[in-house]
């Protein structure tokens, strides 16, 4: 019986989006909800970052727009496009992400260290790399994502 609730301690569930060609993961109990509403208000002098704010429910989200945050090349908004919603302190922060793929679940044992960049994209970001069958799934660090450049 202590092996079996070993093992399930052991296991995170992740779910899975893209962000140009990289699959990123994302602990579930992070994620407050995923909203497919990308109707965004621009905000003045924010980071690049910083693709604007969303109302959730009188709630007002800023969003982050992972691609730039990646230093990746943003694009337009489309149909296909989810904002990851997650929680710091008291304020909600959406990760816009160019499609969310599927919830998995993973054994902690397997989820490596980061490599220094994952696709070029700064290792700080990620709090490892899990290994899928077909594919490897760069764990986020929200954390780390949501401090740097402060």
């Amino acid at each position: 019986m202590t092996q079996q609730t070993t093992q399930t301690e052991d296991i995170r569930e992740l779910a899975l989006f893209q962000v140009d060609d990289m699959i990123c993961g994302l602990d579930t109990s992070l994620v407050q909800e995923i909203n497919k509403q990308t109707e965004i208000t621009p905000v003045h002098r924010a980071p690049d970052y910083v693709r604007g704010v969303m109302n959730l429910r009188g709630e007002i989200a800023t969003i982050i727009d992972l691609r730039k945050k990646f230093k990746l090349e943003s694009i337009n908004i489309n149909k296909k496009m989810k904002v990851v919603v997650v929680r710091q302190g008291s304020e909600n922060i959406g990760l816009l992400v160019d499609s969310v793929t599927d919830v998995i679940m993973a054994d902690s044992r397997d989820i490596a260290p980061p490599p220094s960049n994952v696709s070029g994209v700064p290792g700080i970001f990620f709090e490892g790399i899990y290994t899928m069958k077909e594919d490897l799934d760069a764990v986020l660090n929200v954390d780390e994502l949501l401090r740097a450049g402060e």
